[in-house]
């Protein structure tokens, strides 16, 4: 008769799970910055189109009180 054993964890080593937490570090990490920098561009963006004068923005089709809405959301 054949045996069959189930083995969960085949590598036995204490470097994997390590490994998983530092993984799930990273990522946090990551979404963390990708955030940041996703903020710093759009206040960016905000400041470059509050300097523009009202004939240009009208140009564009936003009035001043719309760049923060068009900026973070896009038009609608």
């Amino acid at each position: 008769m054949l045996r069959a054993d189930v083995i969960t964890d085949r590598s036995g080593s204490p470097v994997s799970p390590l490994r998983d937490m530092f993984g799930r570090l990273w990522a946090r990490l990551r979404t963390a910055l990708v955030a940041g920098a996703q903020a710093w561009i759009a206040r960016r963006a905000e400041r470059h189109l509050m300097e523009l004068p009202d004939y240009l923005l009208k140009d564009i089709g936003i009035a001043r009180s719309e760049i923060r809405h068009a900026v973070r959301q896009g038009r609608s």
